[in-house]
């Protein structure tokens, strides 16, 4: 029997505990993770996972792990700026078990399959979806036969081998339920702020979006719109209520492509009176809804959305290809807080076209909307966007140091067009201070928490955010 060891980084949240959002950053579990996890038990092999964002110590817990199940497999999982964390982790295992077989998936593993393998003790680079792969990989199918990985030739190290791509999955209620008993799920505590009710699980309902955001990846799960059952759903969200979880965050891609499902998603959570709080992370375009549908979320008991806008500047938004308007968001942001939802904006400053002007277009811009809370992030180009490639083949890309691709505590990996890094970390500060520290914003928020017993809640967020 294979032992399936899978690893999340010890940055996988703590990456932000120095930006503008850190009073929202708490350890938050996986889907990935249990997802999987699930796969490999599916197979009769064994599987744990060390979610090393809850560890002091994640060396020292890597060490035990590695003692104690012996793993034939470790799994590692990162994004672009966690990539040399994952370096420093597969270094120091194979340090001490060099016959234990490393193998990597997520957003950069997909992206950089050769430099991932060129550049670490990593053994098998999986490109894409992994549900399957990582089945057929503990299954120990010849690498040659299995679809959307590469690895080392045998006899020559420095080659490179990369077998055909693996289409993505199309039936997902096909997937095994998320092996969400091999966590700890009291660990996955959230500020008041991000939740209502502890532990918080996270869900996926459907994968891929259809739109092309230039500053989007879609590596992985592509843009093609794929998605679970009405049944599987709200079979997943009563799963999550027996083992225990307080609350659930969809973590879709595209929640409202399909709207005929998304509201029967509402009606049959409704309809089989499971009382638990919800809310939708992502997922949510403000030109794919309509007022009966933020109906029956309220009504189903989800309480907060939130919503992309990035920018206040329509000619920003069609530079980016959002294929949505300001128009659209004042009206989607209207018929959000009459259903009597919170409501969560992001905001992008530096994007293509950017300058002063457009910049304090999106701060008023984000004022006007009058949300619950509003993130802004400087933009980073992650490798293979758009506007990556783009900006790479005019010069404007400086470094390809991935730890440094970090959206909320960005450093100078590029240069903008228009506007200098002075400039950029200015307006990003401005957008934080005149959209909380107003007169309006905090009256409102002094209300609400007096009524909701939050208030000590809050004034240590603010705290933490401004100070």
């Amino acid at each position: 029997m294979k032992r399936v060891l899978i690893i999340n980084m010890p940055s996988a949240i703590n990456i932000y505990s120095q930006s503008k959002i850190k009073a929202a950053v708490a350890p938050r579990p996986f889907l990935s993770l249990v997802a999987l996890a699930a796969s490999v038990l599916e197979t009769g092999n064994d599987a744990k996972i060390l979610d090393l964002q809850l560890s002091k110590d994640p060396f020292k817990e890597i060490r035990n792990s590695l003692v104690d199940y012996r793993p034939t497999i470790i799994g590692l999982s990162f994004t672009t700026p966690l990539y040399p964390e994952a370096k420093k982790i597969a270094q120091f295992i194979k340090e001490s078990y060099p016959e234990v077989k490393i193998i990597s998936g997520g957003v950069h593993t997909s992206i950089m399959p050769e430099q991932v393998l060129n550049e670490t003790d990593i053994d098998i680079a999986v490109i894409g979806e992994g549900d399957i792969t990582i089945k057929e990989i503990v299954q120990d199918l010849p690498l040659t036969s299995i679809k959307g990985i590469a690895f080392r030739d045998k006899k020559d190290k420095t080659k490179i081998i990369k077998t055909p791509p693996r289409p993505l999955v199309q039936d997902l209620d096909s997937l095994p339920m998320p092996a969400w008993h091999l966590l700890s799920i009291k660990s996955y505590k959230n500020p008041r702020m991000m939740a209502r009710k502890n532990p918080v699980a996270t869900i996926e309902t459907s994968r891929g979006c259809v739109f092309g955001c230039t500053y989007c990846n879609k590596s992985v799960f592509g843009r093609t719109f794929r998605f679970k059952s009405v049944k599987r759903v709200v079979d997943e969200f009563e799963h999550l209520k027996k083992l225990g979880f307080g609350e659930i965050h969809v973590w879709d891609d595209m929640f409202s492509t399909n709207m005929p499902r998304a509201k029967a998603i509402c009606d049959e959570i409704i309809n089989r009176k499971i009382k638990i709080p919800w809310q939708l992370d992502c997922g949510v375009r403000v030109n794919c809804v309509d007022q009966e549908f933020f109906y029956k979320l309220k009504k189903a008991g989800c309480y907060k959305v939130a919503f992309g806008y990035e920018s206040g500047n329509n000619q920003v938004l069609k530079n980016v290809h959002k294929e949505a308007t300001i128009e659209q968001a004042f009206e989607a942001t209207k018929m959000a807080k009459k259903a009597k939802l919170e409501v969560v904006g992001f905001f992008m400053l530096g994007l293509p076209g950017e300058t002063v002007e457009t910049m304090n277009d999106t701060i008023n811009y984000a004022i006007k909307l009058d949300i619950d809370y509003a993130k802004a992030t400087i933009l980073v180009p992650y490798p293979s966007t758009e506007i990556y490639c783009e900006w790479k083949q005019q010069g404007h890309i400086k470094s390809e140091d991935w730890g440094r691709y970090n959206d909320h505590s960005p450093s100078k990996v590029y240069d903008h067009p228009a506007l200098d890094w002075e400039t950029l970390g200015k307006y990003y500060d401005l957008f934080y201070k005149k959209f909380y520290i107003r007169p309006r914003y905090i009256s409102k928020k002094l209300v609400k928490d007096t009524l909701n017993g939050t208030l000590l809640y809050d004034a240590y967020y603010a705290i933490k955010t401004f100070i």
